[in-house]
C-alpha cells in the first residue's frame, strides 16, 4: 500500500495534504526492534499505521519500567517535535509494525500553519497523558489480581511475553508479586500458564472477578 493510499484510508488528509505526501516515509520493524533510544536524538514525528509500540524506561537500579503502549493511528515524538528535546524513553515495537514518518523538517517547513496538524498532536498527545495516567492509578489503587484480570481481558485472554520479568515490568509490578497471583489464578483453573504464553480456561469465574 503506498503513502497515499495510507493517508486516504485513514482519512489523514486534512492533517497531512497531498504537497507532502512524496516527502513522507514508511518504515516497517520487527516485534523486538527498537525504534528509539532513551537520551538519543529525534527526527521523526511518528505515525501507527499497524502494529503496537511499547514506551519504557529503565531506572538508576536497572529496572525497567513499562510507561504506555500505542495503537494504529496514535503517535510519538510530538512532544520532543514541539520541545525540540532528546526522548527520554526507550520506543520499542510488541508486534510487527508499519509506522509513517514525518521529518520535522518536513512538519516545520509545510505544516506550522496547518490547523487539523496541530489539533491532531494536540489531541493525541492530550490523549496519551491520560492513558498514562490511567495506568499509573490503576496501578497505585488496584489490586495486583485486578490488574492482571484486566491485562487479560483487554488482550483477548491472552498474554504473550518473552519472559515474566517483561510482564512485571509492563504491568509496573514485582516480579515475585506476579507469580504469585499467577500461581494463584493457575491453582483456581482459571488460567492456564506456558512458558511465554497465559491463557484463560474459564472466563465467567475470571470475570467474576470483576463484578
Amino acid at each position: 500500500m503506498t503513502i497515499k493510499d495510507e493517508i486516504l484510508k485513514n482519512n489523514l488528509n486534512k492533517i497531512l495534504p497531498e504537497n507532502i505526501w512524496d516527502k513522507l516515509n514508511i518504515c516497517f520493524y520487527k516485534k523486538g526492534n527498537f525504534i528509539l533510544e532513551a537520551d538519543c536524538k529525534v527526527k521523526n514525528i511518528y505515525l501507527i499505521l499497524e502494529g503496537k509500540v511499547e514506551i519504557s524506561y529503565i531506572l538508576n537500579n536497572g529496572n525497567r519500567i513499562f510507561i504506555n503502549s500505542l495503537d494504529p493511528l496514535e503517535i510519538f515524538g510530538d512532544i520532543e517535535f514541539v520541545n525540540g528535546s532528546e526522548v527520554l524513553y526507550d520506543v520499542v515495537a510488541i508486534d510487527k509494525t508499519k509506522i509513517l514518518l514525518i521529518s520535522f523538517e518536513v512538519a516545520e517547513k509545510y505544516l506550522k500553519d496547518n490547523f487539523y496538524f496541530w489539533k491532531f498532536l494536540a489531541k493525541e498527545g492530550n490523549k496519551k497523558l491520560l492513558k498514562t495516567n490511567k495506568a499509573i492509578l490503576l496501578k497505585n489503587t488496584l489490586p495486583l489480581k485486578l490488574l492482571l484480570i484486566q491485562h487479560l481481558v483487554k488482550n483477548n485472554y491472552e498474554i504473550k511475553f518473552e519472559n515474566l520479568n517483561d510482564l512485571a515490568a509492563e504491568l509496573n509490578v514485582s516480579y515475585r508479586n506476579l507469580t504469585r497471583n499467577i500461581k494463584f489464578l493457575v491453582e483456581k483453573n482459571i488460567i492456564g500458564k506456558e512458558r511465554k504464553k497465559i491463557t484463560v480456561i474459564d472466563k465467567k469465574r475470571l470475570l467474576e472477578f470483576l463484578s
